[in-house]
């Protein structure tokens, strides 16, 4: 048995865990005194309703690595398991699922786990193609060489709604969030290839940060293998950005909404590009 293990933070489209036999572990976020496992105990739509009311920066968490070794405890002699995770540089999830197995060492299964250096779909990408390797009967070696390929084709770029969430964070100063609203200055944020969340651009106006990540996807869009368009509680303007980029792309594409722990950092009304 191969069995492919992901995080919450994975953005996978609705129905792909449950119809691929994806094991899920959640990450958490701390608010009001209560601990929220992402995809469990809230959902998208009452998260965000209650981070747009009120003024509040909730904490997120890693799993434990309990959490891991509860699913490792699990496999058989023979098994294979094969663990993609949101970047080991903006979690420490990676370090979880090391620990979980290295207190596994006698157990007969195989278990690798892999840095997706990556998050949201990006990470999502790698674990949709694993589960369509693993139906091909791909060895897991086979299997991880490909994740590496989309591991460093992926292209993540994103723009969010207002400096409010990164200043609450700590991603920036409150001076910083202060001039920039005044200013509209919007940056347009990547995760490409390091694993780390850095600036791309800044610019003017959010209306010219989306038309910026639309033109640099459409450099690469003739080999793009897989698109989404991803957003935070802001479905419509997903949809329009996702309409104009179909005049252009005829390639697959989906759109996809981070949940509580990523939508936390970057706030309601983001929205971005996930490419390979």
């Amino acid at each position: 048995m191969k069995l492919i293990i992901t995080d919450s933070t994975a953005s996978l489209p609705p129905g792909f865990a449950e119809k691929n036999n994806v094991v899920i572990v959640p990450l958490k976020v701390n608010i009001e005194d209560k601990s929220l496992r992402e995809g469990i105990d809230i959902s998208n739509r009452e998260y965000y309703r209650l981070l747009r009311s009120k003024p509040i920066f909730p904490q997120t968490s890693q799993p434990a690595a309990g959490d891991f070794l509860d699913i490792f405890r699990t496999l058989k002699p023979g098994d294979e398991a094969l663990a993609i995770l949101i970047s080991s540089q903006i979690s420490g999830t990676v370090q979880a699922a090391t620990i979980a197995k290295d207190m596994l060492k006698n157990n007969k299964a195989r278990i690798e786990i892999f840095d997706s250096l990556s998050t949201v779909v990006g990470l999502g990408f790698q674990v949709m193609k694993a589960c369509e390797l693993v139906k091909e009967d791909f060895p897991l070696d086979k299997i991880i060489e490909e994740l590496k390929l989309i591991r460093h084709k992926t292209k993540i770029l994103f723009i969010v709604d207002n400096l409010e969430y990164l200043a609450r964070g700590g991603r920036i100063s409150h001076a910083v969030k202060t001039l920039g609203n005044l200013l509209q200055i919007k940056p347009v944020l990547s995760i490409i290839q390091t694993g780390k969340i850095e600036v791309y651009d800044k610019v003017r106006t959010k209306k010219k940060a989306v038309k910026k990540i639309i033109e640099e996807f459409k450099k690469e869009a003739d080999t793009a293998e897989l698109l989404s368009v991803v957003h935070v509680d802001n479905p419509q303007e997903a949809e329009e950005i996702y309409k104009e980029i179909r005049n252009f792309y005829s390639g697959p594409s989906i759109i996809t909404e981070p949940g509580p722990v990523i939508g936390s950092h970057v706030g309601p009304g983001a929205v971005g590009l996930a490419w390979h």
